[in-house]
């Protein structure tokens, strides 16, 4: 099954990352992110409302809906089941990349060394994530796309409008956006207003 998701991740670039305590404020958080056009959305699936929060926005046909911290290939399976269609992880499993595979989900899997991402590249993760990408920061982000240029890395962890744009100049093919859509608060207003000029520092 062909991965469609994979070119939306990458055409979109912005993933709002979601940890929601209730299916509303996961389902606000949501739309007040798509009304300012950052579409893709990562669901934490250790959240009390990850199960219901990924079958809602799913099916609302919009988004591209994610689950995150996927730990194991069961829990890759039951979010799947439900509408997510690319699984994140924070290590590199083998069988949460062979079954994203067998599903035609995409998968992004947590690695540092660039040991661990050839790893993850040639067990067959599409992205690999660095986490928290605040620590190393922009110049590690570039010196390995240097090294290794065919990989495609996801940021995540202290992504903010003030670095955003250095972390995607580096190579960077993907960020993952959390508290700093809800910095401002947690309103519609805020997040849509945050989201959007994240959306216009990515270009």
């Amino acid at each position: 099954m062909e991965k469609s998701s994979i070119e939306f991740l990458k055409k979109n670039r912005v993933v709002a990352v979601i940890r929601p305590q209730s299916v509303r404020e996961s389902l606000e958080t949501a739309r007040a992110c798509a009304d300012a056009g950052m579409r893709t959305v990562e669901i934490i699936s250790v959240s009390p409302a990850a199960r219901e929060a990924v079958s809602e926005l799913s099916s609302s046909g919009d988004m591209c809906v994610g689950a995150g911290t996927v730990m194991s290939r069961d829990s890759a399976e039951e979010f799947c089941s439900l509408g997510a269609r690319f699984v994140v992880s924070p290590h590199t499993d083998p069988e949460i990349i062979e079954y994203c595979g067998e599903a035609g989900v995409a998968v992004i899997q947590g690695a540092f060394t660039s040991s661990e991402m050839v790893t993850a590249a040639k067990a067959g993760a599409d992205f690999v994530k660095i986490f928290p990408a605040s620590s190393f920061g922009p110049d590690y982000v570039r010196a390995v796309k240097q090294a290794l240029p065919f990989l495609d890395m996801m940021v995540t962890g202290g992504i903010t409008a003030d670095n955003i744009r250095d972390y995607f100049d580096a190579g960077a093919s993907l960020a993952g956006v959390s508290t700093a859509l809800t910095a401002g608060g947690a309103d519609y207003a805020s997040v849509r207003r945050t989201a959007g000029r994240l959306l216009e520092l990515a270009g």
